[in-house]
Formats: structure tokens, sequence, C-alpha cells
């Protein structure tokens, strides 16, 4: 199954070594093309990243408030910083990125979300002409380059998630380009490093991994976009949690490196011990590692959390948390308790048109066929397959109809990134 956590979008030597500060070189020698190293001069300003007065608070209450999904309480923070500072592109950029993680929410759902498209498009938009303005008037460069450089990225990530690769593939790079600028300008605003970062790991690894569309992507460093993922999660005054998820994702779905991606999870749970999102990512690093009991008791702790303090906005995944369990189940060859939990999945879920409904059908079909209970199994392939699309889902529910899968068939589609 894969992770939940999706992707978005730099210079030559370790972090260790402080490149920022040993690169003898000017400016003025830019690649244009955003594909080279950030070339930062000595004389670069290294004032902190602030934004205005009031404006920082807000931006960390309402990302607070939007990594625990309330999202309307962070929309009206965002929307604050917007009414005080018309002229910024930070409140903007905010309000960009809550339209993506409500999109994030439901990827998994066809169609009913072009307001929020329109939304993230116009904000995304509106980021890009404020900087634009501000690099014309010569007018706080880091800034302007950062929340430019960000609003390419953002909409990179919200077209490499839909497969639009060319579209992912120029914002991605122009977001590259402005960030790039920015440290130029700033090597001290660290939370640029995360979208230089994200963009040179994933120009690395994605081509093996996508095929065709992915070689788009030239031009990366695997493990340089990895060091400046993790300055930003050091260093960063904004986007440390974006980066923990980031990070989380890199090692478990990547490098494989379980012990990392672990203590990732536990840094970002320790944050905030309440936010159930964040137990999320560690059933996900479970799955990677197929360390299968350990998925099991983790779908068991989170629903007996659930039921004692539900997180409002969280609901609409919790099919995904039964088909986890169920996976595991199936993994093991308990393929009758697999069954149950599935059920749960499809009947106890108050949004049926999820994708993660669709697959509790096919695995449900899948866990009867292992079971030998093959005309059982044929009604659940029926209705995964006149389903939408969801991961392969149709394809997996046809060829379930014509031939019960073997258990190496079903583990393979379970474990495939």
């Amino acid at each position: 199954m894969k992770i939940l956590l999706l992707l978005s979008m730099i210079c030559a030597v370790p972090l260790s070594a402080q490149p920022l500060l040993n690169i003898p070189t000017a400016v003025g020698s830019v690649d244009d093309e955003g594909l080279g190293p950030a070339l930062v001069d000595l004389n670069a300003s290294t004032r902190p990243f602030t934004l205005s007065p009031g404006a920082d608070e807000r931006y960390d209450r309402g990302i607070a408030r939007m990594y625990r999904l309330e999202f309307d309480k962070a929309e009206s923070e965002f929307r604050e910083i917007v009414r005080l500072s018309p002229e910024s592109p930070a409140g903007y950029f905010a309000l960009a990125a809550l339209a993506w993680w409500r999109y994030s929410q439901n990827f998994d759902v066809q169609g009913g979300y072009k307001a929020i498209e329109d939304e993230f498009i116009y904000n995304s938009d509106k980021v890009i002409d404020i900087s634009r303005k501000m690099v014309k008037e010569n007018r706080n460069l880091d800034q302007a380059y950062f929340f430019m450089g960000s609003a390419y990225g953002l909409q990179g990530r919200w077209y490499a998630v839909q497969r639009s690769w060319w579209r992912a593939y120029t914002r991605g790079k122009k977001g590259r380009k402005f960030l790039k600028k920015c440290v130029e300008v700033n090597p001290a605003v660290y939370d640029a490093f995360l979208g230089l970062g994200i963009f040179d790991y994933y120009a690395a690894t994605l081509p093996g991994a996508l095929g065709l569309g992915a070689k788009l992507f030239v031009g990366g460093d695997r493990q340089r976009g990895m060091e400046y993922v993790r300055l930003a999660r050091e260093k960063g005054r904004f986007f440390k949690v974006e980066a923990r998820f980031f990070l989380i994702e890199i090692y478990s779905m990547h490098e494989k490196d379980f012990k990392a991606a672990y203590a990732e999870n536990e840094a970002l749970r320790a944050l905030d011990p309440a936010n159930m999102l964040f137990r999320m990512g560690e059933i996900m690093t479970h799955i990677q590692a197929k360390d299968w009991q350990a998925v099991l008791d983790e779908c068991e702790a989170f629903l007996g959390a659930w039921q004692m303090h539900p997180q409002k906005g969280l609901e609409t995944q919790l099919a995904m948390i039964y088909l986890s369990a169920g996976d595991a189940l199936i993994a093991m060859k308990r393929y009758d308790e697999a069954a149950v939990w599935l059920t749960t999945g499809i009947e106890k879920t108050g949004f049926p048109e999820k994708g993660w409904v669709t697959y509790c059908y096919l695995r449900r079909a899948q866990a009867l066929d292992l079971a030998g209970r093959r005309a059982d199994a044929l009604s659940d392939y029926s209705t995964a397959a006149d389903r939408p699309n969801f991961w392969d889902s149709k394809k997996y529910a046809k060829a379930g109809l014509k031939r019960a899968p073997d258990y190496a068939e079903v583990y393979k589609q379970m474990t495939v990134d």
C-alpha cells in the first residue's frame, strides 16, 4: 500500500562543512535555469526570517491549527494576516498551503473539489504576483524570492499528485530557481532549504521509480537533498513540521532507514501528543517496514484513542486505518479476521465515496478468495470495479473477477510503493 505522505518539490558540499559560509562565488554567476548549486555571496545578509509585527504569531497559531485539521480556525488566522498586510505575500501563501492541506485529506476522492483548487490557484498566483512586484521594487528580496519560490514549489506538488508531470516539473523548476535566489540573498532563510532539498531529492529518485513522465526531473542530488531537508527541520522558522513529514517519507519509502523514520515519527508526535494525524505517519512507517504485527497494534491503539478523543477533520481517514489493519492481517494470513476489519471500514465510515473504502472492498474480496470463499469474493470485486478508480483499484478488481489471486500477488499489491 502506498504511503499517505506525498511529494512536492541546494549546494554541493555537506552541511557539516557549513557551505553557505565557504562558497567564494558571486551571485552574478547563478545558473538561471535553476539546476546548478546555489552560489552565496559572502557579503549576503543573514537577518532572521521574520514577517511583520503580529504576523509571526498568527502564522504559528494557524500552522498548528492546520496540522490539527482545524481548517476554519487556521483560515481565520491566515486571513487576518492578509487583512493586516495586504501587500505581503505571507498571508496568501498560508491560504494556498491551507487549500493544499484541505485537498490532501481527500486526494482519494475524484471530483467535487474544484472550489478548493480554485482557491489554491488564486492564492498561489497572488503570492507570485506580489512577490514579483517586491522584486521590481527591490524590496525585501529574501522574502520575495522565498515566497515566490515556495508558491511555485507548492504548485509543483499539486500537479505532481495529479500526475501532470510537465506542469509539475516546470513549476518545481521555477520554485527551485527562486529559492536559490532567496538563500543567495539571505542564507539564514533556512525554510527555503526545504523546497530546495525536496526538488533535489526527488529529481534524483523519481525517474527510476515513475518511468518516462518523471524523466523530466533531472539534475538532482539525493544526498544533498536529504541534507537540506534536515537543515530546514533543524533551523527553519515555519516549515519544521513539514520537513519532518518529508523526512519520514524519504527514510521509510525510499531509503528504507526505518530507525531514522521512527525517530522522526517520535519527534513529530512529541510536538503535539494529542494530534492523531501525527500517529498516522507511524502506521505508514510500519507498513513500509512490513512490520505487520506493529501495524495491527498501532491501528488498534489509534482507534482506542479515537474513541476517547476523536479529532475533528480526521474522521475522513478512518477507513484507511481499518484498511491498514486488514492488510496486516492478510499479510499474516489471518484472512477471516482481515475480512472483519475490512467490513468495519466499509460499514462504519461516514464517507463512503472515499478511495480507502474502495480498497476495503478490494482487499475484502482478496481476503475471502485466499480463505477459499470465492463466491463471496466475487460480489466485492464487482463493487470495487464499479467504483471510481483509485491507485489501480479497477485493474486489480477486474483481474480478481477473472481469476482468484494467490497470496504472493496480493502481498505484492499491498507493498508496492
